[in-house]
């Protein structure tokens, strides 16, 4: 036998809960589903074997768990959320209810692991957005909001976005929604897509349900070639509230630069531009 413990199994592990160790949890909620690499740049863990160490005790004592993403080669990523120790702690670092906590908990056993990197890829925006404002004081996020929690509503039917976005800007609040693109859906899916928002913001749900007139829509794809062909979707459509950018280009230091397409647009453009 090698020794090497089971990466499925709990193991006696003793530790003294920190207050990182804490964040790190309380994160794990806020966001589903952290990789290791997240979780450092969140908390600024310096060292990658120090923050490995310590994962893997929150995992051994119960504060987290795991789920994996297979790959073709090399080890499976390892994706963590909220153990069963970590819903109480959770509530008592956040104050929001024991049974939400809970019930969050339990919708993320149940996501099937096909839906998994979908999760991570807006994780990466998420992360992205919240690292480039903590370097700019005059942007401040204000709401963030995931799929479950953001049903958009016309008057027959409900739609929802990947994710939902409020912040500040030089006082001024913005609001912005997120679709993550893995190629997957048909033409067809992705004009239905685009009819949905622009009756959303035109015929005034939005400012119904949430009080704001005007939105962003992103759209985030894996490549150049996917991003093209859903900007002439759009452009068929309309010249307005969408937004392009391709999945390599979502980084804390790229996110706020001109990285985006607009339809009916030749230069490229900065989300901080009105």
């Amino acid at each position: 036998m090698s020794g090497r413990r089971n990466h499925f199994e709990r193991a006696k592990n003793p530790m003294v809960l920190q207050e990182r160790d804490k964040k790190i949890v309380t994160f794990c909620y806020k966001y589903h589903f952290l990789t290791q690499d997240q979780i450092r740049l969140l908390l600024d863990f310096g060292c990658q074997v120090r923050a490995g160490i310590r994962l893997r005790k929150l995992f051994d004592n119960g504060y987290l768990s795991r789920r994996f993403i297979p790959v073709y080669q090399g080890r499976a990523k390892i994706l963590y959320f909220p153990g069963p120790k970590g819903v109480e702690l959770i509530s008592e670092q956040s104050g929001i209810d024991l049974l939400k906590i809970k019930q969050r908990r339990k919708q993320l056993l149940e996501i099937k692991n096909a839906s998994l990197p979908h999760f991570l890829l807006i994780n990466e925006f998420r992360l992205a957005f919240y690292l480039a404002s903590k370097n700019k004081p005059e942007i401040v996020p204000k709401s963030w909001k995931t799929e479950k929690e953001i049903p958009l509503r016309l008057d027959e039917r409900e739609f929802f976005p990947d994710f939902y976005l409020t912040y500040s800007y030089r006082n001024k609040v913005y609001s912005l929604f997120l679709e993550v693109d893995r190629s997957t859906e048909t033409n067809k899916r992705i004009e239905e897509k685009v009819d949905n928002y622009l009756e959303y913001g035109i015929d005034g749900y939005y400012q119904k349900q949430f009080g704001f007139q005007f939105f962003k829509v992103l759209f985030v794809c894996q490549s150049q070639a996917r991003l093209k062909n859903i900007r002439k979707l759009i452009e068929r459509k309309t010249n307005k509230m969408f937004w392009l950018a391709v999945q390599d280009d979502i980084t804390s230091e790229k996110i706020l630069s001109r990285i985006w397409q607009r339809p009916h647009q030749e230069s490229l453009v900065s989300l901080l531009e009105t």
